[in-house]
């Protein structure tokens, strides 16, 4: 199916021959992960602290590119270009907050200034290599013993990832997937986002469907109840002590559940939908624009918290990977 995500029932579309999808797989915790998700955190605190240095004492903004030059290349312990993604995050997190500031409605939101003790390691192309026995090889850098893992694949991968999930680490592997179908048809159908009702479709010359989201109002709803009455209990807990961990850790593991559950819905609704669309042989799918929907309306506390938890940026995503599976 061709997508676009302009204007709904545009006529434009965006034709795309390949798709990049994310496979996972947990690590458990090592001494060795932790020690490059260290090496991380220490470039990421590097990068933050200098460029808000230059900008308080000489009112000057590093851009990317300087400061990859300066703190990134020959950093000790990562790959060079896991150095340098390091660098883009924090001004991919940077360009993003401008953007929102620019906008005029950017109350209590931060712009990327903490040091962090531990991030995310990220390598590309040049530095991964799947071996002929199916071991994914990761380089870090010259004098360092790469990170090998025993994943079974045919694919090497274009990207890969390592970072904490909550409870331990997760490899994040991105690969490059070919259209596998052809569309039955050449209708059209039209995509309307929702809060109550996930999606609405309407399909040229044929039936409207509808994706209710009920279920993943509900999970919204048992997270944020869950996340206030254990910040509750561990507010009342001498902060560092044995049951304060123990209740943060429990937070933390029973908000990643109801997460996992809450992506688990978004796939299945969505593989469901254009599913349904390709056997009704749509060959074509439009997206209303939603962009600063968020900032644009306000209904007050309860409805703003509903819509800032609206995930209909990570559903349209899940949209487009699927529908270009199915050309």
């Amino acid at each position: 199916m061709n997508l676009s995500v302009r204007g709904l029932f545009s006529t434009s579309a965006v034709r795309q021959n390949a798709v990049h999808l994310t496979r996972k797989l947990k690590l458990g915790r090592t001494d060795r992960l932790d020690r490059l998700a260290r090496r991380a955190g220490d470039l990421w605190s590097t990068v933050a602290k200098w460029h808000w240095r230059f900008v308080d004492r000489q009112g000057y903004w590093l851009s990317k590119g300087q400061a990859q030059t300066m703190y990134c290349k020959g950093f000790d312990g990562l790959h060079s270009q896991s150095a340098q993604a390091v660098a883009d995050s924090f001004y991919d997190s940077l360009q993003s907050w401008r953007k929102k500031r620019q906008n005029g409605n950017y109350e209590g939101l931060r712009p990327p200034y903490k040091q962090k003790r531990h991030f995310k390691v990220q390598w590309k192309s040049s530095a991964i290599r799947l071996r002929d026995d199916g071991v994914l090889r990761l380089s870090n850098g010259r004098g360092n013993d790469p990170v090998l893992i025993n994943r079974p694949s045919v694919q090497e991968p274009k990207r890969v990832e390592i970072g904490w999930d909550g409870s331990q680490y997760e490899l994040r592997c991105q690969y490059k997937v070919e259209e596998n179908e052809e569309p039955k048809g050449q209708k059209k159908a039209g995509v309307d986002l929702g809060e109550r009702h996930l999606a609405t479709v309407y399909v040229e010359n044929g039936e409207n469907i509808s994706a209710h989201g009920g279920r993943l109002r509900s999970l919204r709803r048992h997270h944020n109840r869950t996340l206030g009455n254990l910040r509750s209990k561990i507010d009342r807990k001498q902060k560092g002590s044995r049951r304060w961990k123990r209740l943060a850790r429990a937070k933390d593991r029973q908000l990643q559940k109801i997460r996992n559950q809450i992506e688990d819905f978004l796939h299945k609704t969505a593989t469901r939908l254009v599913k349904t669309l390709h056997e009704t042989r749509v060959g074509t799918v439009v997206v209303g624009d939603l962009t600063g929907i968020r900032e644009r309306i306000g209904y007050g506390d309860r409805m703003n918290q509903r819509l800032h938890q609206w995930a209909y940026s990570k559903f349209e995503h899940m949209l487009t990977c699927k529908a270009q599976l199915r050309g």
